[in-house]
């Protein structure tokens, strides 16, 4: 069931077309997975995991999966983009807060359900991310929920490394 949620979260995030491989496992790393898979423009690794606890200001009635990723495609000269898929819409210029052992960053949206680190931050967040050993992240709904989802960093490092030695 989970590969199922992985499988079509990253499809959702990932699909530049309709001629796109179906993302293919190559690795578990604890709770961090590894995927590659092959698209019409080259071809495309991603870790993937999710929380280990969500927290809710309110109660909720449904949600849908939650991933946090970090994706490499090197044909497009993308390398570790670092997203989340939140599992609902966000408002109108909603921001997503991380917490990587008390070091902060923020995410931006684009009124969807993914959030992306700027650019210029991706670096940093991946190095903070392997030297950490819990990431939170922090969000509000277009309802106003906010949510609190908590990951496990155990395995990032290793699956980070089987990714680059995928999409050097």
């Amino acid at each position: 069931m989970k590969r199922r949620l992985l499988l079509a979260a990253a499809a959702a995030v990932l699909a530049a077309s309709a001629a796109a491989a179906e993302p293919m496992p190559v690795g578990t790393f604890s709770s961090w997975k590894v995927y590659t898979s092959n698209e019409p423009d080259g071809k495309m690794c991603f870790v993937a995991a999710q929380p280990m606890d969500s927290k809710y200001s309110q109660v909720i009635t449904s949600r849908d999966p939650v991933f946090f990723m970090i994706t490499s495609i090197p044909a497009k000269k993308i390398k570790n983009e670092v997203s989340t898929i939140i599992g609902y819409a966000f408002g109108a210029s909603a921001t997503v807060q991380l917490d990587i052992d008390g070091m902060k960053s923020t995410m931006f949206t684009a009124n969807t359900d993914t959030a992306w680190a700027m650019p210029e931050n991706e670096a940093a967040l991946v190095n903070a991310l392997k030297a950490g050993s819990t990431l939170k992240v922090l969000g509000t709904s277009k309802r106003g929920t906010s949510t609190t989802d908590t990951y496990s960093l155990t395995g990032i490092t290793a699956a980070l490394q089987k990714m680059a030695s995928e999409c050097p």
